[in-house]
């Protein structure tokens, strides 16, 4: 779901979205390539978003058909939770974007079958630092095995002990005097 009047995906209870990037091409590949095993979806550009609970692409245009050709399928959106990725890699290439390569592992109910190659290349930069951030997140929720909270709450505020908090004096302390 988006975001009423934006382009912006609508954040998950406990979500932060911690970095998103325009001008990026998504591709997503799964199968051993023969036709009728395989998937294939691809975007030519659209935004990449990483919270700290998953990574979404949103592509710039979004279509509801879809290709009966050897073609790539239009995506419409994509979305994979941090536990769902591996071997995440972060790559420069001589000439040509910098991009970012994951596999993902599909989600129940996700239309994804078996493990696919994850490719957003990153046309107009930015992908260092969504890569970086990516695999921050990654790393730390497969090693806890859980969301890390949006954000951390503050301790109450507790009084010192006893009922109330200390009275004034009722008289000056010594040599002070009140000029009139």
């Amino acid at each position: 779901m988006l975001e009423q009047g934006t382009r912006h995906p609508v954040p998950l209870p406990n979500e932060n979205f911690l970095y998103h990037c325009s001008g990026v091409k998504f591709e997503l590949k799964s199968g051993d390539g023969y036709p009728g095993d395989s998937l294939s979806l691809a975007s030519p550009s659209g935004t990449a978003f990483v919270s700290n609970q998953r990574i979404i692409f949103l592509p710039s245009t979004t279509t509801h058909a879809t290709s009966t050709t050897n073609q790539p399928h239009t995506v419409n959106s994509y979305t994979i939770p941090h536990a769902n990725i591996r071997d995440q890699k972060f790559v420069q290439p001589l000439f040509g974007a910098n991009r970012f390569e994951a596999i993902a592992v599909p989600v129940a109910n996700g239309h994804v079958e078996g493990r696919a190659m994850l490719v957003l290349t990153f046309k107009e930069g930015g992908g260092f630092d969504f890569a970086t951030i990516a695999r921050k997140m990654s790393e730390r929720i497969q090693e806890t095995g859980e969301v890390p909270a949006h954000e951390e709450e503050l301790p109450g505020y507790e009084g010192p002990p006893g009922d109330s908090l200390p009275a004034y004096p009722d008289e000056a302390p010594p040599g002070y005097e009140q000029h009139r």
